[in-house]
């Protein structure tokens, strides 16, 4: 009796295949879609909105957003595509490849999660 096993998706094949209904991360080789619940989004965002403002008060050169895909790799080596709930970005990097769909490689300023567990 054979076991028919799913193919891990490399990183570009991620890239390449991501659906548009949602949000994913690629976690070992597979799609993961991310939920939250509405408390979850409205805390995320309370933090991206108030980020927004201090940089336009202060006219910092960053870019704040909840929808940037970076390229990470497990202790193990394993490639994997993460979407934090508030990025941090210098511009400088956010606008070198304006044109690309490819998730950022560099490291960035910030990279936020959400943690919402009960205690």
């Amino acid at each position: 009796m054979s076991i028919a096993t799913k193919q891990k998706l490399t990183f570009d094949q991620f890239l390449e295949q991501y659906p548009e209904d949602g949000r994913y991360e690629l976690i070992d080789g597979e799609f993961v879609r991310i939920l939250a619940t509405r408390q979850y989004q409205d805390v995320a965002d309370f933090i991206a909105d108030a980020m927004k403002d201090e940089v336009k008060l202060r006219q910092l050169k960053y870019k704040v957003s909840a929808r940037i895909v970076l390229a990470t790799q497990t202790k193990a080596g394993k490639e994997q595509g993460r979407t934090p709930d508030v990025s941090v970005v210098a511009l400088e990097m956010w606008r070198s490849n304006r044109l690309a769909y490819s998730p950022l490689q560099e490291p960035i300023q910030l990279a936020g999660i959400v943690n919402l567990t009960q205690r």
